[in-house]
């Protein structure tokens, strides 16, 4: 039998587990992991102006805020300096663990606050156990790092990346070749590639790279005479700015006490190098695996070929060694007829996301030619170019009802100023926008579906509305969940041509969902649930409502996906009444215009973290005037013109445009 105490603890315990299931670093683990992980967290209570951890002292705990408000200070002579509030679900204190390094800034409480910490040795096993976790990271400090360094003068760090491919005949070339030709193309950042190939002249000839000379003699300052010797390293320059360095002793094991002191003076130089490793790994080799930042490994998804591609794959990791996110993996499509399911691939191999298509069946990847259109939608090396250069948009669609057919105005005049579009996230109307649109990238399909559709205000009633009795809500949803289903041709996540992320609420616990796997038009009408027009939809093993509740504007989604820059579209009237009738309000008026108040006053808050905000003038739409969609579109174009500017500066400011 439990007596009190046991029972409080378990209580605890379950109260612990909802909770870190909740909080962004936690939300890719297993819930299994998050259950075995809380048992050792443990609790601690601060008062206000109590100090948490001081910047310099050690640090051997992480923290997570379960309640209240932890303000991070700078210290320097003239004062401490203040640098951001940090709440609920909120952590700090993991860099020092991460980095074996003194605390970077104080915390301090600036109101009451309930904090659970996790010690250094549990929290480095489960890093090491949860690779999503740690892509999780490297994308939040990503983000971080790139606000901290905007503006002229600024220092950019480089990064260190090793390239290879699991079997021969994949297209690494055509692949790093391309990343290098798009990053320099999308981007101010200087790019050398290091190739150990021998006899590479025709084939660079083929590249598009062609000889130059050294373009800096004092890059091999640090290496001694009998290392370095002026024949044995030929340089090369493609017309898009970037360079490469041939090897021509190849990567022989000679280099390897010189290779630190060569990539110390490759860091003052470039801000990004990128060394081609082939499929076999000598000791030089697997020495630029653990000394680079990265790891990219481009993979053969054939099933014959699977248990090598495990092998290798533990190979890397294990010459890596710990941190976040070294590894990346990206499948070729250029091997096989048939190959293993992208999905099954990230269950087999254990990785931290579903892998991308680095390499498919193009022309140029048979012939090793760079690929250098400018595709949209953006995928492929483009895709992995421009998450290297930093330049990846964002673009956050708000709830709004029918007010969000002005999301399509937006989306009319990004892609008429060809704006690239790396991902989106959308929560109610916005999802259903986004969603329609990331399925095909195509504005006149998305237009074609949706407002093309509502001619007039009984049509659209006709084809939304299926009314049944108003015990969880006035509408089934039915009607929109098959509108939604044929509009995305019943599409999978993974079949989005543009990564797109939608927001819904467990109506049961009040907590917010983050929607990116399996069924779309699930995921849609998930968060389209409007609480009592919708009734509920039970998705995934939860019962969802209208994400709108806890997040009208997801933008806080896009910074954990790793977007670079931040556009968000509002399309709420803050609050403000959109109808002048002095008519007593229906049900359905007083509902929609309750839930337009939640949404519109919580817009600044969400919507605060983006770089562009987009503000249709939607007044005097009502929610469910889903006929004047032409009106409200070109509501968007005309924000959205208003806003490219500002757009177009925010992108060109570090070289995304």
């Amino acid at each position: 039998m439990i007596n009190n105490d046991d029972q409080g603890r378990l209580d605890h315990l379950q109260d612990l587990i909802r909770f870190l299931a909740t909080v962004p670093l936690f939300s890719s683990i297993p819930l299994i992991h998050i259950q075995e992980t809380a048992q050792l967290f443990q609790t601690v209570e601060y008062k206000k102006d109590d100090v948490i951890c001081r910047q310099g002292e050690p640090g051997d705990t992480m923290y997570i805020i379960r309640s209240g408000v932890v303000c991070i200070y700078g210290e320097n002579p003239g004062g401490p300096i203040y640098l951001s509030d940090l709440r609920r679900g909120d952590f700090f204190g993991e860099m020092a663990l991460l980095s074996d390094t003194p605390r970077s800034a104080t915390a301090k409480v600036a109101l009451d606050a309930v904090l659970f910490y996790l010690l250094k040795k549990d929290f480095q096993a489960l890093l090491a156990r949860n690779k999503s976790m740690g892509l999780f990271l490297s994308r939040f400090y990503a983000r971080r790092m790139s606000l901290a360094h905007e503006g002229p003068g600024k220092s950019r760090t480089p990064k260190f990346y090793a390239v290879s491919a699991t079997h021969s005949g994949l297209g690494l070339s055509h692949f790093l070749y391309s990343v290098c030709f798009h990053v320099a193309t999308e981007s101010v950042k200087r790019v050398l590639v290091v190739e150990p190939h021998l006899e590479l002249s025709q084939a660079m000839n083929r590249l598009g790279l062609f000889h130059c000379p050294c373009p800096d003699p004092g890059l091999f300052r640090l290496l001694s005479p009998g290392i370095y010797r002026e024949k044995d390293f030929h340089w090369f320059r493609h017309g898009a700015g970037f360079l490469v360095l041939q090897v021509k002793q190849g990567f022989s094991e000679r280099l390897c006490t010189a290779l630190p002191h060569l990539m110390e003076g490759f860091r003052d130089r470039f801000d990004l190098i990128l060394f081609s490793l082939s499929h076999h790994l000598n000791k030089l080799e697997r020495l630029l695996i653990r000394l680079c930042d990265k790891n990219y490994v481009l993979i053969n998804n054939t099933q014959e070929a699977l248990e090598r591609v495990r092998d290798r794959l533990a190979l890397v990791d294990q010459i890596a060694g710990p941190g976040l996110d070294r590894v990346r993996v990206g499948v070729s499509h250029l091997s096989g007829t048939w190959g293993v399911p992208r999905k099954q691939l990230k269950q087999t191999l254990k990785l931290s996301e579903t892998p991308r298509i680095w390499v498919d069946r193009s022309q140029a990847a048979f012939g090793m030619e760079i690929d250098m259109e400018k595709k949209m939608p953006i995928q492929g090396a483009r895709a992995v170019a421009r998450e290297i250069a930093g330049v990846r948009v964002g673009l956050a669609l708000g709830a709004g009802a029918a007010r969000g057919w002005a999301h399509l105005g937006v989306l009319k005049v990004l892609e008429e100023e060809k704006i690239p579009i790396d991902m989106i996230a959308g929560t109610s109307m916005g999802a259903l926008v986004g969603g329609i649109y990331a399925a095909r990238a195509s504005l006149d399909h998305l237009k074609k579906v949706t407002i093309d559709r509502f001619t007039s205000k009984k049509v659209a009633q006709r084809k939304i509305f299926d009314y049944t009795l108003p015990f969880q809500g006035l509408l089934r949803g039915r009607k929109a969940m098959q509108l939604v289903a044929n509009a995305v041709d019943h599409a999978d996540f993974m079949d989005l041509l543009i990564p797109a992320y939608f927001v819904g609420v467990d109506i049961l616990n009040g907590e917010e969902v983050l929607l990116e796997e399996g069924d779309v038009a699930g995921a849609i009408r998930a968060s389209l649930s409007i609480p009592a027009i919708f009734v509920p939809f039970f998705h995934r093993g939860r019962w969802m409502v209208d994400g709108g509740l806890l997040n009208p504007v997801p933008v806080d989604i896009l910074e954990q996906k790793g977007a670079d820059h931040l556009i968000a579209v509002c399309v709420e009237s803050q609050g403000q009444s959109s109808a002048t009738s002095c008519k007593k309000p229906s049900v359905l008026k007083v509902i929609s215009r309750t839930i337009s108040i939640v949404h519109g006053r919580a817009i600044n808050s969400f919507s605060k973290a983006a770089d562009v905000v987009i503000y249709p003038d939607v007044q005097g739409f009502a929610w469910d005037d889903f006929h004047r969609g032409e009106t409200l579109m070109q509501r968007g174009c005309e924000a959205c013109h208003r806003a490219m500017d500002e757009i177009k500066r925010c992108l060109a400011d570090s070289g995304g445009a």
